[in-house]
């Protein structure tokens, strides 16, 4: 079943809001990604930016004074005697700063004074001066020793000149939880009389195996390096350090003579600090376990093993790394905190909740829905009023086609507005009263003119001023017409006459003939012009016997008893529009026609007189009788004429 244009138009406009709307969320919704991207990646960059910052001002001072440590040439010349009861005491002496003090004995842990860490701020560039640390102004007490107080500008000490002093403002030193030297073959240097090291750190396995690592790396390292290990502490399992290791080497030679190790728990306060003014959850990755306190306990199981597996396959982070907390998708960034070191890695980790994202492409698509509903309402209604202003005239247009094609030409449909479709219906009704005008034209023409004649002219094949052509021409009249109609009221007569010409008239259409004129009570008509439909002779024949038998059957119903006689003759003859410049008539001259009209008046009543050519034409179709020969009017020689008798019934 074929769709209605109002209900295609309707599909359409539905079809096109749906598809904006569509296009108009897609769109929305990716320049939403783009953005809390661009959000992701700007926060990304200020993390990356801040590790290297945060770290310098955290160890800066410290690793300054190992440096400072290692250069000794005391401290060297010790360690190339094995002496390490010696470089022990000298360590203590130089590291005091940093190491606590009044430890009881057998302490396991120790922390460094609460420092607020340096946080870089969200609306300073990266590329601003380095951000220093500094300390609350009233830090909560040690839990176990009291804080580390150092002077931020005090006199050197006999012997001290040129040791590093912390930069006014910067933050405290930190507490270290342990330290020990390693000699050049990476084994822990233990003094025999006194042990100095802070904790009983060097006494657990897992401890040792850790130190072993970094042992079996001393006599490759160039530069101090910052690493980190695990340990085992009693007091809080799986506790994250940080480790300062700093090559001992010869002053002279540059001979790798051993390394200090210095070691902190790892105490990254700024996460907190970071995930308030960046949405971001921080903790590190070393060593197959997280260390955090700002991602969710549920979520790090999972990101743990999502970290393994992705580290090792991507060195460089991916953007579209993503693991669900909450059902909530979260993009995970890391990046090493001590790159191209030979120690084991560890890697600074940062969740970006998409939540904010997942919740404005929520409203966004709520938004969406509401408008693009409200949308399809007025487009419906826009649309049925617009169907109904183009269908109800498309219909009318379409209902008076079909009745122009049925033939009535007085069709007229409204003028319902002046667009283009008030134009279209106006031209409408003027081409129905065109079509109408030219109709009864062609009524008018075809009373008037022969309907071969008619549509010659038409077609524009008639050529006007005449041509010779092959004919056959036919004239039939009443015999004793006069007498028979002299004391006839005029209104009998043309009725007498129309009564005759219809019928004999519709013989002569039968026969492909054209009736040329009607002349009183003749009828003249030729077969052959302007159309010739092959034996134009034999068809001229049998017409004039058909017209004898129709005359004979009128006769029978008829109050007006008509004998007629005929006369036919062939050749060649003008056809052609004759007559004036106003006014034209198409019809055939010659002296073929003058024979025909001779011969007629020669016919007896009911015979049928044809000449010569027309009975050579005619051959063995027809049966014909010899009359004398006959002196007609205008023919200066005797004409031989035929009676036709009988003519072959044309070839169906």
């Amino acid at each position: 079943m074929a769709l209605g244009f109002r209900f295609k138009l309707v599909i359409a406009m539905m079809v096109i809001v749906a598809a904006v709307s569509i296009a108009t969320f897609l769109v929305t919704q990716n320049q939403v990604e783009t953005a809390y991207s661009r959000l992701f990646k700007a926060s990304l960059e200020n993390q990356i930016t801040y590790l290297p910052k945060e770290q310098e001002a955290r160890l800066s001072y410290v690793r300054e004074l190992c440096r400072t440590l290692v250069d000794s040439v005391r401290l060297q010349a010790a360690l190339k005697e094995g002496d390490a009861e010696d470089i022990y005491v000298r360590a203590r002496d130089e590291l005091k700063n940093v190491l606590p003090k009044n430890l009881p004995e057998g302490a396991e842990k120790l922390t460094e004074p609460d420092v607020k860490p340096a946080v870089l701020p969200t609306n300073t560039p990266a590329t601003d001066a380095p951000i220093v640390a500094t300390p609350p102004t009233n830090p909560p007490p040690h839990k176990l020793v009291p804080p580390i107080n150092v002077p931020t500008n005090h006199p050197p000490r006999p012997g001290t000149a040129g040791k590093p002093k912390p930069a006014k403002g910067a933050p405290r030193p930190l507490a270290a939880t342990f330290f020990g030297f390693l000699d050049a073959d990476g084994k822990l240097l233990i003094p025999e009389k006194t042990r100095w090291n802070i904790s009983n750190f060097w006494t657990r396995q897992r401890f040792q195996e850790q130190m072993t690592r970094i042992g079996a790396v001393v006599g490759k390292l160039a530069a101090q390096q910052v690493g980190y290990i695990e340990s085992d502490s009693e007091n809080k399992a799986n506790r994250l350090l940080e480790v300062i290791v700093t090559p001992i080497l010869d002053s002279n030679t540059r001979e790798v003579l051993g390394a200090l190790i210095l070691g902190f728990p790892y105490r990254d306060k700024g996460e907190d600090a970071i995930n308030e003014v960046s949405d971001i959850e921080n903790g590190i990755w070393f060593e197959g376990k997280l260390y955090s306190r700002t991602i969710p306990p549920a979520a790090q199981t999972n990101l743990t093993t999502l970290l393994a597996t992705e580290i090792e396959k991507h060195p460089v982070p991916r953007e579209d790394c993503v693991v669900p907390v909450g059902g909530i998708p979260h993009r995970v960034f890391y990046t090493p905190l001590n790159p191209d070191s030979p120690l084991p890695i560890a890697y600074k980790v940062g969740l970006y909740s998409w939540a904010s994202a997942l919740q404005a492409q929520h409203d966004l698509r709520s938004k969406i829905i509401f408008y693009t509903s409200g949308a399809f309402a007025l487009a419906l209604l826009a649309s049925l009023f617009l169907a109904h202003g183009l269908a109800v005239p498309i219909r009318e247009l379409v209902s008076g086609t079909n009745k122009i094609k049925a033939g009535n030409y007085e069709v007229k449909v409204p003028v319902r507005s002046r667009d283009e479709l008030g134009t279209l219906a106006t031209s409408f009704n003027e081409m129905a009263e065109g079509l109408a005008l030219k109709d009864k034209y062609h009524n008018v023409l075809n009373l008037v003119v022969d309907p071969d004649v008619a549509r010659e002219l038409m077609s524009g094949k008639v050529v006007l001023g005449g041509e010779m052509r092959d004919a056959t021409i036919l004239f039939c009249d009443i015999r004793g017409f006069t007498a028979l109609t002299q004391n006839m009221d005029p209104a009998q007569v043309i009725h007498l006459l129309n009564e005759h010409m219809t019928e004999l008239t519709k013989v002569v259409y039968a026969h492909h003939g054209v009736v040329d004129k009607f002349v009183g009570d003749s009828i003249m008509a030729n077969f052959g012009a302007p159309k010739s439909y092959g034996n134009d002779a034999a068809n001229a024949a049998r017409c004039a016997l058909a017209m004898l038998q129709a005359r004979a059957r009128l006769n029978e119903t008829s109050q007006y008893q008509i004998q007629i006689g005929i006369g036919l003759a062939s050749g060649p003859v003008l056809a052609g529009n004759m007559g004036s410049a106003d006014r034209m008539n198409y019809t055939v001259l010659g002296e073929r026609v003058n024979l025909a009209a001779r011969l007629c008046g020669c016919a007896a009543r009911g015979e049928i007189i044809i000449g010569q050519f027309t009975r050579e034409k005619l051959g063995d179709l027809a049966q014909v009788e010899p009359t004398s020969e006959l002196l007609l009017k205008g023919f200066s020689h005797p004409v031989q004429a035929y009676r036709l008798l009988t003519v072959q019934p044309a070839q169906t």
